[in-house]
């Protein structure tokens, strides 16, 4: 009797045993999933928290680089003036005498200078025929045209901004009207176009750009904008209505 006695008691403590390491294993396994599934947890926080850190960085780097577009927009050389845009009455304008009487913005004219310079180095011959006008002049200008059409009313008129130069091949003076299309296959004016943008200059009313520009072709007309602006420019076939508009898709601002 003594003997079942003790053999049921050494069988309860063995299940006892057993179940007790049963819960040990269990609460243990349940700890280290607890753990892991905190583990997770907490490494899923920090990858979102990162995640978001870097998009804010991201968006933040992005908004300053489109502060800086914006910023430069304002810059002097960018300045856009054409139908809808008029001349800002207190843009400050400077003017020194290019060459034979012609007059542009002083911060233009050692770049107009070289262009002209390098020009006729290469063997062609540029002439000036305008640079800046006063408001008076486009006054006149207007007034006495037959086509009015095909001169700016005053106050839009890129000469009075002192950046723009009309350059024709000089063997076009004997032309009836060298303020033509044909401008264009003057060795003077291929140069002109070719090279212009190493001088900050843009061909500004480019033929396939009239609807836009609302100003016709004109292969002599030569707008100052900077040489970064005028490469990229010049390089994507652009107006600059067109890049002023999109300069974010173009221009990466330092």
């Amino acid at each position: 009797m003594k003997r079942r006695k003790a053999g049921r008691l050494i069988a309860i403590i063995l299940i006892l045993a057993v179940a007790v390491a049963a819960a040990v294993l269990f609460l243990v396994h349940k700890i280290k999933e607890d753990a892991r599934a905190e583990e997770a947890e907490r490494a899923a926080a920090e990858a979102a928290a990162q995640q978001q850190a870097e998009e804010e960085a991201a968006a933040a780097k992005e908004q300053e680089r489109l502060d800086r577009i914006e910023a430069e927009k304002g810059e002097w050389y960018l300045i856009l003036v054409n139908n809808q845009n008029a001349m800002p009455d207190d843009f400050d304008i400077e003017t020194v005498e290019v060459e034979d009487g012609y007059y542009i913005d002083s911060r233009v004219c050692d770049a107009l200078q070289e262009m002209l310079a390098d020009c006729r180095e290469a063997g062609y011959s540029p002439r000036l025929i305008s640079t800046f006008r006063t408001r008076e002049t486009q006054q006149y200008l207007y007034d006495h045209t037959a086509n009015k059409a095909d001169t700016a009313v005053p106050g839009h008129s890129e000469h009075e901004c002192g950046l723009a130069a009309d350059i024709i091949d000089a063997d076009s003076l004997g032309w009836a009207d060298p303020l033509i299309a044909e401008q264009e296959d003057m060795p003077a004016q291929k140069w002109l176009m070719e090279h212009c943008q190493d001088y900050g200059f843009i061909l500004r009313y480019p033929a396939d750009k009239e609807d836009i520009t609302e100003i016709i072709y004109e292969p002599w007309h030569y707008r100052y904008v900077g040489k970064e602006h005028a490469a990229t420019i010049m390089e994507n076939g652009l107006c600059l209505e067109e890049y002023i508009e999109n300069m974010e898709d173009y221009y990466e601002a330092q």
